[in-house]
């Protein structure tokens, strides 16, 4: 079953790193790699195949809404939230289970891990 794994971070984490310097954040980037280098891995052992990506800020999105056939866009999000979702990954994998492992061995801090098996057909 393919499950998603959303990456949610800690709002504000997010925010502390908004405030950052590039050069700043190039440095803490480089400093967490080691530990999702050490996920793909590990998870490249067990032939778990794996698709994900990191979301930009929040503050570049924009939400869609229809209402009525007519179109509105605006910035977005606007949830009062303690978390940001900052990313996901989506496998094929046995069972919840394996899920868990995997969503135990990202590194998110204060943040969690969402995991959604994608619907059947």
């Amino acid at each position: 079953m393919k499950y998603l794994l959303l990456i949610n971070n800690d709002a504000a984490a997010a925010e502390r790193w908004r405030s950052l310097s590039p050069a700043e954040a190039q440095k803490l980037r480089e400093k967490e790699m080691p530990r999702w280098n050490e996920l793909f891995q590990w998870m490249g052992e067990r032939g778990i195949e794996v698709q994900g990506l990191e979301l930009a800020d929040p503050g570049e999105a924009r939400v869609v809404r229809v209402r009525d056939r007519e179109t509105f866009v605006s910035d977005g999000p606007f949830a009062e939230t303690k978390e940001l979702l900052g990313g996901y990954l989506l496998a094929e994998l046995d069972d919840l289970d394996q899920a868990i492992e995997i969503a135990e061995r990202i590194p998110t801090g204060k943040g969690s891990i969402e995991i959604r098996p994608l619907a059947t057909q």
